[in-house]
Protein backbone atom coordinates (compact mmCIF):
# COMPACT_ATOMS: atom_id res chain seq x y z
CA UNK A 1 0.00 0.00 0.00
CA UNK A 2 1.20 3.60 -0.62
CA UNK A 3 2.94 4.82 2.40
CA UNK A 4 1.06 8.45 2.31
CA UNK A 5 -2.51 6.27 1.87
CA UNK A 6 -0.96 4.33 4.83
CA UNK A 7 0.07 7.33 6.60
CA UNK A 8 -3.57 9.31 6.02
CA UNK A 9 -5.22 5.60 7.31
CA UNK A 10 -3.30 6.16 10.37
CA UNK A 11 -3.94 9.80 11.82
CA UNK A 12 -7.90 8.71 10.47
CA UNK A 13 -7.79 6.07 12.97
CA UNK A 14 -5.80 8.23 15.45
CA UNK A 15 -8.27 11.32 14.61
CA UNK A 16 -11.92 9.68 14.67
CA UNK A 17 -10.67 6.91 17.09
CA UNK A 18 -11.54 4.41 14.45
CA UNK A 19 -10.27 2.75 10.82
CA UNK A 20 -11.93 4.47 8.10
CA UNK A 21 -14.98 2.60 6.03
CA UNK A 22 -13.89 3.23 2.60
CA UNK A 23 -11.04 4.53 0.49
CA UNK A 24 -12.11 7.27 -2.14
CA UNK A 25 -9.57 8.93 -4.98
CA UNK A 26 -10.48 12.56 -5.36
CA UNK A 27 -9.03 14.20 -8.80
CA UNK A 28 -7.88 17.94 -7.36
CA UNK A 29 -4.89 20.76 -8.82
CA UNK A 30 -2.20 19.55 -6.18
CA UNK A 31 -0.41 23.40 -6.29
CA UNK A 32 -1.16 26.51 -5.42
CA UNK A 33 -1.87 29.43 -7.98
CA UNK A 34 0.89 31.84 -8.54
CA UNK A 35 -1.57 34.21 -7.49
CA UNK A 36 -3.59 33.81 -4.64
CA UNK A 37 -5.96 36.69 -3.17
CA UNK A 38 -5.61 37.00 0.76
CA UNK A 39 -9.36 37.26 1.92
CA UNK A 40 -8.31 37.59 5.68
CA UNK A 41 -7.33 35.05 8.95
CA UNK A 42 -9.07 31.97 9.51
CA UNK A 43 -9.92 31.95 12.72
CA UNK A 44 -11.98 29.29 13.50
CA UNK A 45 -13.12 25.75 12.03
CA UNK A 46 -16.35 24.59 11.76
CA UNK A 47 -16.55 21.10 10.60
CA UNK A 48 -19.32 17.85 11.22
CA UNK A 49 -17.72 14.18 12.07
CA UNK A 50 -18.00 11.09 13.29
CA UNK A 51 -15.42 11.36 15.84
CA UNK A 52 -15.45 8.77 18.41
CA UNK A 53 -19.21 8.00 17.58
CA UNK A 54 -19.45 5.96 13.53
CA UNK A 55 -23.02 6.97 12.36
CA UNK A 56 -23.19 9.67 14.58
CA UNK A 57 -21.89 13.02 13.13
CA UNK A 58 -21.29 15.66 15.59
CA UNK A 59 -20.57 19.46 14.93
CA UNK A 60 -16.78 20.41 16.36
CA UNK A 61 -15.86 24.23 16.33
CA UNK A 62 -12.26 25.28 17.00
CA UNK A 63 -10.42 28.75 17.11
CA UNK A 64 -7.01 29.30 16.20
CA UNK A 65 -4.74 30.48 18.44
CA UNK A 66 -1.96 31.77 15.75
CA UNK A 67 -4.18 31.71 12.79
CA UNK A 68 -3.52 30.50 9.30
CA UNK A 69 -4.44 33.22 6.13
CA UNK A 70 -7.52 32.07 4.28
CA UNK A 71 -6.93 32.67 0.06
CA UNK A 72 -8.65 31.94 -2.39
CA UNK A 73 -7.51 31.68 -6.47
CA UNK A 74 -8.26 34.49 -8.93
CA UNK A 75 -11.26 33.21 -10.12
CA UNK A 76 -12.76 32.79 -6.77
CA UNK A 77 -13.66 29.42 -7.17
CA UNK A 78 -11.14 28.01 -4.36
CA UNK A 79 -10.59 28.13 -0.91
CA UNK A 80 -6.60 27.29 0.14
CA UNK A 81 -5.77 27.40 4.15
CA UNK A 82 -2.00 29.03 4.48
CA UNK A 83 0.74 28.98 7.55
CA UNK A 84 -0.77 29.01 11.14
CA UNK A 85 0.74 26.21 13.74
CA UNK A 86 -1.95 23.90 13.82
CA UNK A 87 -1.83 20.00 13.71
CA UNK A 88 -4.46 17.21 13.66
CA UNK A 89 -4.22 14.97 16.58
CA UNK A 90 -6.57 12.12 18.53
CA UNK A 91 -7.93 15.12 20.71
CA UNK A 92 -8.92 17.06 17.36
CA UNK A 93 -7.72 20.19 15.26
CA UNK A 94 -5.06 21.99 18.06
CA UNK A 95 -3.08 25.30 17.92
Amino acid sequence: MNSDISKGMALYKKFNSFRPSRLMTIRHPRVMPTVAVELGELVGVIYRSEKEQPGSPRNYIHFMENPPRLTSNAEGTQLYIIGGSYRVTPRGIEG
